[in-house]
């Protein structure tokens, strides 16, 4: 693959900005958030979303696109997506654990083995409610993810000279709102928070409600400032991001 130089695309007052200048935005996020490099596919598959993802074999940071983002007409949720999906890999997110310390495998594991040596009813029951409190975690730890990240995007694009708060609600407002239904109970079950949600943390600027306590353990690294940088790795020259 060959990446030409371009300027980092600057952010117009109206209308969308230009595609030219992608390699040169996503090398500058990926200084800003200090990764050793950055896997970038594009997947038909995937339509208007994205996804981060790690390879088991070199665990190597990669962001699969879809191939609609590219195509849109407006450029300016492509931006906001890709600094979600990198924040993910800054903040450590979706880093696959051992099965042993994975609370709803073992949950799940406990189940079936109660099952099979045919444990009394009240215990199975007990097993089943640990399970469901497992899912019911698990998923609400991947909620808060998506909050971080989105928080996270706008700090590395500001570090990078972009105005990041309109970008990352631009990424926000072509999402799709979900059903009443889901807004109402569904999202305890799913790892995605509602975009009606998501919006709403990112207007109030703060992070995502939890227990005190667990912000303690929360790593979130400072970015660093890539406004003007030379990539030889990625055979970028020296670019200088204009703010708007």
């Amino acid at each position: 693959m060959t990446i030409t130089s371009t300027p980092i695309p600057a952010v117009p007052n109206d209308g969308p900005a230009d595609l030219p200048g992608l390699a040169e935005l996503v090398c500058a996020l990926r200084h800003c958030a200090q990764l050793p490099g950055l896997l970038i596919r594009v997947s038909p598959d995937l339509g208007n979303n994205a996804e981060a993802a790690r390879s088991r074999c070199d665990r190597a940071p990669r962001i699969a696109l879809g191939a609609d983002l590219l195509t849109d007409s407006g450029s300016l949720p492509l931006y906001g997506v890709l600094a979600h999906e990198i924040a993910h890999h800054a903040l450590d997110h979706g880093d696959t654990r051992p099965f042993w310390r994975n609370p709803v495998w073992l949950s799940k594991a406990a189940l079936l083995g109660g099952l099979v040596v045919r444990l009394p009813l009240p215990v199975l029951a007990v097993l089943v409610c640990v399970v469901l409190a497992a899912a019911l975690a698990g998923a609400r730890r991947e909620r808060l993810q998506e909050y971080d990240a989105d928080t996270h995007a706008v700090r590395l694009l500001e570090a990078a000279g972009l105005p990041g708060r309109r970008l990352v609600a631009a990424a926000l407002a072509d999402l799709v709102d979900e059903p009443a239904g889901y807004r109402l109970i569904g999202w305890v079950f799913d790892g995605h928070p509602s975009a009606r949600a998501r919006r709403r943390n990112l207007a109030a600027g703060r992070p995502a409600r939890r227990l005190r306590w667990a912000l303690l353990w929360q790593r979130t690294p400072a970015p660093t400032t890539a406004l003007g940088f030379t990539c030889t790795a990625c055979e970028l020259a020296d670019t200088e991001a204009v703010i708007w």
